[in-house]
């Protein structure tokens, strides 16, 4: 990442070339040996610049209904979740300190084999 002073540097120099790129930018715009394609770019980068973005509105539908409707559903599944959770029974606890540890100095096991000799 460059430095605050090489930052400033390269911002004034970039500041000096615009004049000459918008220039070079309606030259572009005015030749019609420039392709369409180009043209159309150039345009629409002048406009936003100029003018900024268009506002977008989006229209989201999900199975049929619209997105308020998907909130709601997704407030009520959550409710529904929190009312379960409060009606478990309260000795179920969900402090690990608290639940029971196997004891493993102890193992608990039957020698089933006959010694051979």
């Amino acid at each position: 990442m460059p430095k605050t002073d090489e930052n400033k540097t390269l911002v004034n120099r970039i500041r000096k070339l615009a004049p000459d790129a918008i220039d070079t930018m309606g030259e572009m715009l005015r030749d019609p040996r420039t392709p369409a394609p180009t043209r159309a770019q150039l345009v629409g980068y002048i406009l936003e610049r100029t003018l900024g973005k268009p506002d977008t509105t989006i229209h989201l539908m999900t199975e049929g209904a619209t997105v308020k409707d998907s909130e709601n559903r997704l407030i009520a599944l959550a409710q529904e979740i929190r009312e379960e959770a409060m009606s478990e029974p309260e000795n179920i606890s969900n402090d690990p300190a608290e639940e029971e540890t196997e004891d493993t100095d102890e193992c608990e096991y039957e020698d089933n084999y006959e010694d051979e000799t």
